[in-house]
């Protein structure tokens, strides 16, 4: 009995779970080399160690059990090894960018709050802006609920037609219409992503801003106090308000706490 090994021995000697060596067996994957018809123990032969460090070997690589599986029932057939190695690599690298993707993301999201909230929350004031890009959708919501809904379809057509996940996002908001009729309409959605056949610019320029924590239906509040220090300081502003969600965020009682900020550029 000394070649043998329990099944608890070797989940030491590889740190591969109890749970997991069952399971091994269950499938096929891995038997026990000799099983006590007695008490039903579980053991496993010395000859068998390459075997597991080659499952161990495979299953870091990405690959499937049941592909693993394959490979062993082929006696690791170089051709077959190959090949499999060949599909890993390639998703690796699939992964590997839509990890860049998403790292990239939360860099240029890092780097974003940072540098607005540096000016406080609640507070008007002045920045320069470098030239934006961004797609423009042209849809008008009247409330927030229609920019809810209209805002599920344009996300579908960036992860589906555009092939963009990870995209800062904001609408247009009409300054005329806020300052005449005190009311908030969204003109347009953005999507600060580039786009050859739907390409627009904000232009650089210096803007009064506000950034607020909240929910987008009480942003009428902070609008007016953008326009009541536009009319304070006798600023003069060019186009329409734009409103950019740096960052959505809910509290513990699912209320809307969402990091926006409002814009509008400077004669």
């Amino acid at each position: 009995m000394s070649t043998y090994f329990t099944i608890g021995e070797i989940s030491k000697f590889f740190n591969i779970s109890i749970k997991t060596l069952r399971y091994y067996d269950e499938i096929g994957l891995l038997k026990p080399a000799y099983i006590n018809q007695e008490n039903k123990y579980r053991y496993y032969s010395i000859e068998q160690f390459m075997k597991i460090d080659l499952i161990k070997y495979f299953k870091i690589t990405g690959m499937s059990l049941d592909v693993i599986k394959d490979i062993l029932n082929s006696e690791c057939s170089i051709e077959l090894v190959m090949n499999n190695i060949k599909i890993q690599s390639s998703k690796l690298e699939e992964k590997i960018n839509e990890l860049t993707i998403v790292k990239n993301y939360l860099d240029n999201l890092e780097n974003n709050i940072s540098e607005n909230i540096r000016y406080g929350l609640n507070e008007v004031f002045i920045k320069y802006n470098e030239e934006r890009i961004f797609m423009n959708y042209d849809i008008v919501s009247n409330n927030t609920e229609e920019l809810d809904l209209n805002l599920r379809d344009i996300i579908l057509d960036l992860e589906n037609r555009q092939n963009e996940v990870y995209v800062q996002m904001g609408s247009t908001v009409q300054y005329k219409v806020l300052k005449d009729e005190n009311k908030i309409v969204y003109k347009g959605i953005k999507a600060f992503c580039k786009d050859e056949k739907n390409q627009n610019i904000l232009p650089e320029g210096e803007y009064v801003t506000l950034i607020f924590e909240g929910s987008l239906k009480e942003s009428i509040n902070h609008y007016k106090k953008i326009l009541d220090y536009i009319k304070v300081n006798n600023i003069e502003v060019v186009g329409d308000f734009n409103e950019i969600w740096l960052m959505p965020k809910i509290d513990e009682n699912l209320e809307e706490k969402s990091l926006v900020k409002i814009e509008i550029l400077k004669k």
